[in-house]
């Protein structure tokens, strides 16, 4: 019965891979830089249809591109087949900084997938799903329009975090100091970011698993 036990081992090793998820109302793609628009209140939501606001954002590839008007609305989808990643950056003035959330839920810090020559990866999350503190009320304006000057400037608030597998829903909230303005994001796939260092030992277990429950079954004839 050694086809049997083969079949049992591939599905205990299938059963561990992310499932591909079809796409459900996205309003975002890959690889595309979006502006949002907050008003001075704070906390306010951040939110779409407020026109295109950014250039030289960094884009995987290599290269850049300018950013497109998030759409209308406060909240964002995307659905990703593997984890992948979303950086954002403020713009204009600096001082400002947000709070990102996937699903209601803050969202964790990851690496940047921006390496290519001349592109700056942006500053570092320091957890709770906040972007980096920024220079509070230095209004430093030289950055501009321009997104990755902006990510390789410490006085402007960024941080990439990680976007999971399957649907994320996501909202930014403003939290302050300098008041309205704009605030840029990118999603990235599967090839922006490896796996957390705990999931392949975890499947390397599974395997193992699989391969004992096989030569015991093996042994004894099954």
């Amino acid at each position: 019965m050694l086809g049997v036990s083969k079949l049992r081992l591939t599905i205990v090793v299938c059963t561990f891979g992310f499932a591909a998820v079809p796409a459900q109302a996205d309003n975002i793609v890959v690889n595309t830089w979006y502006a949002g628009f907050f008003d001075g209140t704070i906390p306010s939501p951040v939110s779409g249809a407020a026109g295109a606001f950014g250039t030289d954002g960094p884009v995987l590839g290599g290269g850049f591109a300018s950013a497109l008007a998030a759409p209308a609305g406060m909240t964002w989808t995307i659905t990703l087949t593997s984890p992948g990643t979303l950086t954002v950056t403020d713009l204009q003035t600096a001082g400002d900084f947000f709070t990102v959330f996937d699903d209601g839920s803050q969202m964790l810090a990851a690496t940047s997938p921006f390496t290519a020559a001349g592109q700056n990866p942006g500053q570092v999350s320091p957890g709770a799903g906040l972007t980096s503190f920024p220079c509070s009320r230095c209004f430093d304006t030289s950055a501009g329009a321009d997104i990755n000057e902006a990510l390789g400037n410490a006085n402007y608030s960024s941080a990439t975090f990680f976007l999971l597998a399957g649907i994320n829903n996501i909202t930014i909230q403003y939290n302050g100091v300098i008041g309205g303005g704009f605030v840029d994001f990118i999603a990235e796939g599967a090839s922006a970011v490896p796996l957390p260092p705990a999931l392949p030992l975890f499947a390397t277990g599974l395997v193992g698993l699989g391969l004992l429950g096989w030569r015991s079954k093996k042994k004894i004839g099954i």
